[in-house]
């Protein structure tokens, strides 16, 4: 009886852990296998929460006293999915994606250049709360997608973003006063 417990449990487990592998084919709606060539390499995670908030537990207990508003950041995610595409047959893309963004009413927060590379961060939103965040970084080699599902009320996302603008701040006048 108790080998059977023990067999039932590492199966459980097995089961939930298979999620965090390393696929091959895409992982996210807007993107078909059908639509890439054979030379196109395709890399996606889904990484479960549990695991990840468990690995970064003693993180967030440094982030807490040295960063909150980081630690509360990481409190409020609840999913992770990542998927990386590179190689000559993305096609369009890119196109697919804003599609889909604008298919499921998503905002764009927040478009940046660097490096070369185009940064968007584009949002869901219920009432006053983001629900999911999504990501979408294209260079000429490679385009990677991050999907984090969270629950962030605005005044929490405006304290955040307040706070880092502040500590910006005080870095660059420390940094003039010492110069």
């Amino acid at each position: 009886m108790r080998q059977s417990i023990i067999i039932g449990v590492l199966l459980f487990f097995c089961l939930t852990l298979q999620s965090c592998f390393v696929k091959t084919s895409p992982n996210m709606s807007f993107v078909n296998k059908e639509d890439l060539t054979n030379d196109t390499e395709v890399a996606s995670i889904r990484v479960p929460m549990f695991l990840t908030k468990a690995f970064l537990k003693g993180k967030i207990k440094e982030l807490n006293e040295d960063d909150a508003i980081a630690a509360l950041a990481f409190r409020k995610i609840k999913k992770l999915k990542i998927m990386t595409i590179s190689g000559e047959g993305k096609g369009n893309l890119m196109k697919k994606f804003n599609t889909y963004l604008k298919k499921n009413n998503f905002e764009e927060m927040m478009s940046l250049y660097s490096d070369g590379s185009k940064i968007t961060i584009n949002t869901e939103m219920k009432k006053d709360h983001v629900k999911r965040i999504l990501l979408g970084i294209a260079d000429e080699e490679d385009y990677v997608f991050v999907d984090i599902k969270a629950d962030l009320d605005l005044n929490e996302l405006s304290r955040m973003i307040e706070y880092y603008e502040n500590k910006n701040d005080k870095s660059k006048s420390n940094t003039l006063v010492e110069n």
